[in-house]
């Protein structure tokens, strides 16, 4: 079940990325997330959360077969997969949107463009001063992609933990993944709720609190990998009631959310058998070019039609990035992939073969 197309990580990854439009819409509109179902519902979730969350697991799940599968490659491979559009996406952002948004990129120094270099070589959100002024949502160019550089540190720790042995050993994976849910949990808690740490070590490592949250996740998706199991259809039922229940309880919200929600989500993924769902992006990926472009779409739309009502800024900003997506995955994504056997390759000292 897990090899080939026998299986619905496609079609759940363009759900995530569009789950996370539903939230951004409401929240760029309103100027905040009171309109949000999840957050009016518990209060602290919301659907861009949980669509986070969810990338989060399936990336765990899916990287970390990909190192076991081929360590010498497997930087390469992530490389390909993650920088190409993003700086694509950076590009377009400073070039097309930052004008049409009301940016003057004539006023930046030389200083400025470095820092904007750095900035995406580092998989961070391009900033560019006076981009959308007056409007009350923060961001900036994108705000979407704050996630990456996260997503990226998380393909570090998948290498870090693989040479050290540790996919070879299960039940250890599983304690240190156990470890770094105690660690997000006691950040919940006084004296370390709320720490603030330093700009240079934030822009490293990120924000301690986010970075164990998505580590946490990220490594749950794996233990599903390591200790594959199989996925009953009454106990996917039972972790999904307990993790909306849990919802309730703020302390416990994000670790039954990652863990008993992580469950339900591998059971849709291998056991509903819902052909549709086996066959939407499955074959061709649009859901990262998706998540990219979402928030620039949805910026402009809103910046050139002030009043435009909620559900037309969902649709269009829905339409707009499955275009976006599907563009950046067929010119650059798709060709960018077919680079991947290409690497380094130590030269051969094997004597040449002698003719017959």
């Amino acid at each position: 079940m897990t090899t080939g197309r026998d299986n619905s990580f496609g079609a759940f990854r363009l759900l995530f990325a569009s789950l996370v439009i539903v939230s951004h819409s409401i929240e760029m509109l309103d100027g905040n997330d009171a309109r949000e179902p999840l957050h009016w519902l518990f209060g602290g979730l919301s659907l861009g959360a949980l669509a986070v969350d969810g990338f989060f697991l399936i990336s765990g799940y899916l990287i970390a077969a990909s190192f076991m599968s081929d360590r010498l490659g497997y930087f390469w491979k992530r490389v390909l997969r993650i920088y190409p559009a993003f700086l694509v996406c950076t590009i377009v952002c400073i070039a097309v949107v930052g004008p049409l948004a009301g940016a003057q990129l004539e006023l930046l120094s030389p200083g400025d463009w470095v820092r904007v270099v750095y900035r995406a070589l580092l998989l961070k959100s391009p900033d560019v001063p006076g981009v959308f002024a007056g409007q009350h949502f923060g961001g900036g160019l994108n705000g979407s992609m704050w996630s990456i550089s996260y997503e990226f540190r998380c393909y570090i720790g998948v290498a870090v933990l693989g040479f050290l042995g540790l996919y070879g050993r299960p039940r250890l994976f599983l304690l240190l993944t156990l470890c770094v849910f105690a660690a997000m949990l006691a950040f919940s808690l006084p004296p370390l709720e709320g720490l603030r740490v330093s700009d240079r070590f934030e822009g490293m490592f990120g924000e301690p609190r986010m970075t164990l949250r998505l580590a946490a996740a990220f490594m749950t998706g794996t233990c599903f990998k390591l200790l594959a199991g199989r996925y009953d259809g009454r106990l996917a039922a039972v972790c999904g009631v307990a993790a909306v229940a849990l919802q309730f309880v703020p302390l416990l919200a994000e670790p039954a959310l990652i863990a008993l929600g992580g469950y339900v989500l591998f059971w849709a993924v291998f056991r509903w058998d819902w052909q549709f769902l086996r066959t939407l992006n499955a074959k061709d990926d649009i859901s990262y070019g998706v998540y990219l472009y979402a928030w620039p779409v949805a910026g402009l739309l809103i910046w050139y039609w002030r009043d435009i009502p909620l559900a037309a800024l969902m649709l269009l900003t829905l339409l707009g990035s499955l275009a976006l997506g599907a563009v950046s995955w067929f010119l650059l994504e798709k060709p960018a992939l077919r680079l991947k056997s290409l690497r380094l390759r130590p030269p051969s000292t094997a004597a040449p073969l002698q003719a017959p």
